[in-house]
């Protein structure tokens, strides 16, 4: 399984606060039905009312909800933001990475969710992403 969907990475996009970005993030999505366009809505609703922990690791935000919220099918997109956002998150902020993720299932889920976790942890990967020019660059990144 490949962890991210080449047609959900976007780069060097411009957002002015942390709900543009989760909105801008989720567009992709969105556009190839892997969730509806109520999910990034409540995405946002759910961190005004729990605070930034979506805001996983420096620079890292991961904009996820429950199925119910309008999961339609299991994919992980990227957002790389031209500027990096604050999300309120003391120790995490400022967020230049917004990964989107949908799953249909608690086993999916758990298994993107390691997936991710173990490929943030190469050496030097936010700095490479960032630097990336295209989307190309990015997937061989994650392989």
């Amino acid at each position: 399984m490949q962890l991210l969907d080449p047609g959900l990475i976007q780069l060097n996009v411009l957002a002015n606060d942390w709900q543009s970005g989760i909105r801008k993030a989720a567009e992709p999505l969105v556009a190839q039905q892997f969730i509806t366009a109520n999910y990034p809505e409540r995405v946002i609703e759910i961190a005004k009312r729990d605070g930034p922990y979506i805001v996983i690791a420096p620079q890292i935000a991961l904009s996820h909800a429950a199925v119910s919220d309008g999961a339609l099918k299991n994919g992980l997109g990227l957002t790389v933001l031209a500027e990096p956002v604050e999300f309120g998150n003391q120790a995490n902020d400022p967020v230049r990475l917004i990964f989107t993720l949908s799953s249909v299932g608690d086993d999916v889920h758990l298994s993107q969710m390691a997936a991710l976790v173990t490929a943030l942890q190469k050496p030097g990967l936010i700095a490479e992403i960032t630097k990336a020019k295209d989307v190309d660059e990015i997937v061989n990144l994650f392989k």
